[in-house]
């Protein structure tokens, strides 16, 4: 016996859902530095380390934003059609 056909949708929601994580890590990466920063001495790796991290979540959110918002802007001007 087949099986109803569920309705299959991008899974936007979850992709804003990640973005905002992705912005919360970055947080939580900023006020490890600051917390390092205060308590001792930053060696050179440290701080390589968090702008490394940084600059890779930041990157990440950058593409899955622009995604998203370029997915939103598509729908939107289907619509007005």
């Amino acid at each position: 016996m087949d099986k109803p056909e569920q309705s299959i949708t991008l899974p936007l929601e979850y992709a804003a859902q990640i973005v905002f994580e992705l912005h919360s890590m970055r947080r939580e990466c900023s006020q490890f530095a600051s917390h390092l920063l205060s308590h001792q001495v930053l060696t050179e790796s440290d701080m390589e380390e968090c702008i490394r991290f940084d600059d890779a979540l930041s990157g990440a959110a950058r593409v899955l934003q622009a995604a998203l918002d370029g997915i939103q802007i598509d729908r939107t001007k289907r619509r007005a059609l």
